[in-house]
C-alpha cells in the first residue's frame, strides 16, 4: 500500500504571513495552517511525540534505562532527519521532564502543542515490553477510526523491510488499530511507533546503539519523504 500527501494548491498571504497549504491525506483533504511567520512554503510539519518524561519514566530495561529517555533520544535523531529533507517539526517534549507531573494533565499538555502545530503527521515514540522475552522487533499503532491506516501500514511495512527483518530476523508484524489518545488529537494521520521490545535483551541492546536508532529514524523520515508529492 502507497502512503501519499499531495499538494493540492498553496495561497500566500504577505501581510500575516500565514500559509494555507490544501492537502489531500489518505484521500481527506485537510487545510493545514503554518502560523510560523519564517516557515519556508516547501516545509510541512511534522509533529514528534516522545512519550513519558518526568515521574512517568515508562517501562525500564535490565540494565536500568528508562523507556522515556530512549524516545528523547529517538525523537532528537528523528528530528534532524525530518528537518534535513526539509519539514517543519515541532517537538512535544524537549527535555527529561513531562509536561505536568499529573498524567491526565500532560497528556493535555501535548495534545494542546499539537492542536497548536497544525501538522500533516503526527508521530509518536515509545518503547515496547512483553512477559515473552523472546518478541522482538519495531510495531506500529494508529487511530482506529481509520484516518492513520494507510500511513501505518506503510510505516510498517518498511521498518519490516529495512529494521525488523535486518535486526530480528521477522518481518510479519502488522500495523494495529487502536483507541489511543494521541492518535486523536487532530485529524492528521498520526501513530504510535514502538521502537522495540525492552524486555528481550536484544532489543535492549538496539535501543541503546546508536547505530540503530540512526538507521530507524532515517526510514520513518523516509516514509514521509518519499510520500510527499509537491
Amino acid at each position: 500500500m502507497i502512503f501519499t500527501l499531495k499538494k493540492k494548491h498553496i495561497v500566500a498571504v504577505a501581510i500575516i504571513s500565514v500559509f494555507v497549504v490544501a492537502l489531500s491525506v489518505g484521500g481527506v483533504y485537510i487545510s493545514v495552517h503554518n502560523a510560523q511567520a519564517t516557515a519556508k512554503i516547501s516545509e510541512y510539519t511534522v509533529v514528534i511525540d516522545a512519550g513519558h518524561g518526568g515521574i512517568d519514566g515508562g517501562v525500564v530495561g535490565s540494565q536500568g534505562v528508562k523507556e522515556s529517555d530512549i524516545n528523547l533520544k529517538m525523537a532528537g535523531i528523528l528530528q534532524k532527519e525530518l528537518e534535513d529533507r526539509g519539514f517543519g517539526v515541532v517537538m512535544t517534549r524537549t527535555s527529561k521532564d513531562a509536561l505536568n507531573n499529573i498524567k491526565r494533565l500532560d497528556m493535555q499538555a501535548r495534545k494542546d502543542i499539537i492542536v497548536k502545530a497544525s501538522p500533516i503527521a503526527v508521530i509518536s515514540l515509545h518503547v515496547n515490553k512483553f512477559s515473552d522475552p523472546s518478541r522482538r522487533g519495531a510495531q506500529v499503532f494508529y487511530d482506529d477510526t481509520g484516518i492513520g491506516k494507510d500511513f501505518a501500514v506503510s510505516m510498517q511495512d518498511r521498518i519490516n523491510r529495512n529494521i525488523n527483518a535486518k535486526y530480528s530476523g521477522r518481518d510479519d508484524y502488522e500495523a494495529i488499530a487502536g483507541d489511543l489518545f494521541i492518535t486523536k488529537c487532530v485529524k492528521v494521520p498520526s501513530i504510535i511507533i514502538e521502537c522495540g521490545f525492552i524486555s528481550n535483551a536484544e532489543d535492549e541492546r538496539l535501543l541503546l546503539s546508536q547505530d540503530y536508532c540512526n538507521d530507524l529514524c532515517r526510514n520513518i523520515a523516509g516514509v514521509l519523504s518519499e510520500s510527499l508529492s509537491v
